[in-house]
């Protein structure tokens, strides 16, 4: 069952689908619309089934190498806001240099 692919970085192709530290999760997904309308499902089905409510509105999404229009598209899906490279997680600044290689 194909429902959500993580993005590929580096030369070496690392698959990273996620980070998650305790409530703050960072999702990684390739931009398909059919893999974000499956997260908002999954989503959904977790705040139903727990009855507990996710703060969008403390919610980005970050476009990395896609069409703008995408970005403004999956920002009104899950009605947060765009955010741009780097972003504060954990209070540390996420992003990347492209100019480095780690991988």
């Amino acid at each position: 069952m194909d429902m959500i692919e993580g993005a590929s970085f580096g030369d070496n192709e690392v698959h990273i689908s996620h980070l998650q530290f305790a409530d703050d999760t960072i999702l990684f997904l390739k931009p398909r619309k059919d893999y974000i309308l499956n997260v908002r499902r999954i989503l959904r089905c977790f705040e139903l089934a727990s009855g507990l409510s996710l703060n969008f509105h403390k919610s980005c999404v970050v476009r990395v190498g896609t069409k703008l229009l995408e970005e403004e598209d999956w920002a009104a899906l899950f009605r947060c806001k765009k955010a741009t490279l780097p972003i504060p997680y954990l209070g540390l600044p996420l992003g990347g240099n492209a100019g480095i290689k780690i991988f």
